[in-house]
Order: structure tokens, then sequence, then C-alpha cells
């Protein structure tokens, strides 16, 4: 006959175990991504205003968009985890929106100038951004996309059209 009871303690510190590591590793990767957040190495999961962009997000948005001097960012929203994969940027002179998935790279904007108009297809999900149509003057569409989360689809829109409103657009 068999004792189950010597295999109780030797099962509940194998699962405590696993549990540990568990854990261990799941706030090893919440420091990774608030290391990440907070330090620029990674992009928001939000649509960030200028004076929210940490340095060296703005760094990497300012070559990764092509950004001319004097252009500075009013908003920015990356589905990428990193900025430099993908953008959609709101500057004083221009809507832009660009990828680098590493095999592939463009960039395309509107003069804020040349905006027509602006529809935000808002998402009932917020596990799913929100798209901004810009169509230019020329009747071509630039798509943008963004974050639902704290509203900032609604922000990023309303601003690409307050900026082509007072740029003349």
């Amino acid at each position: 006959m068999n004792d189950t009871r010597q295999h109780g303690p030797t099962v509940l510190v194998t699962v405590g175990a696993v549990l540990a590591l568990f854990a261990s590793g799941a706030i090893a990767l919440f420091a990774f991504v608030g290391w990440g957040l907070t330090t620029g190495r990674l992009a928001d999961t939000k649509v960030l205003s200028g004076n929210k962009i940490p340095p060296r997000i703005a760094t990497s948005v300012t070559v990764a968009a092509g950004l001319l001097p004097g252009e500075q960012i009013s908003h920015f929203y990356s589905a990428s985890m990193t900025p430099q994969g993908d953008g959609n940027v709101l500057t004083n002179k221009r809507v832009i929106s660009y990828v680098n998935d590493g095999s592939n790279a463009w960039c395309t904007s509107v003069d804020l100038g040349d905006i027509a108009s602006v529809r935000l297809l808002a998402s009932d999900s917020w596990l799913e951004d929100s798209t901004i149509v810009v169509t230019s003057s020329d009747d071509s569409e630039l798509i943008l996309y963004a974050s639902t989360e704290d509203g900032g689809d609604l922000r990023f829109a309303d601003a690409i059209r307050v900026a082509a409103v007072d740029d003349g657009g």
C-alpha cells in the first residue's frame, strides 16, 4: 500500500515554485514595459500630445517621419512596440503616417493647408484602434490610426481639424 500523504508536501512545494516563477516573470515583464515606456524605448499604448512624448521617442519620430527643421510634434500614436516601427503624427505643419517593418518603409503626409476634411471612424472596442481619414484638396486620403484609450482618437482627430482650420485648410 502506497501512502499518498508523503507526496502532499512535494506537490505543494512544486506548485508553489511554479507560481513563484510565474509571478516573478510577470513582475519582470511589467518592470520591463514600465522602463521601456518611461525611457522612450517602447511606444505608449495611447495617443500622446507633444508635451507628453519622452525625448527618445520624439527623436525616433523625428527621424522615422522625416520631420523638417522647425516642425514640432503636436500628437503622436504608434500601434507598434517601438516608435520606429510605425507612427501617426500631427505636427505644426503636416499630418504624417509612416511604417518601417524592416523590409518595407514608407512615409506619406498632407500639409495642414491642403486638408479638405477629417473623418473619425470611431472603434466600438477598446481592443481596436479608431481610423482617422484625412482627405486632401486633391481628394487623396491619408489613413491614420489612433487608440481609443482615454479618448485619444477623439483628441487626435479634433487636433487635426483645428490645425487645418488654423492653417487655412
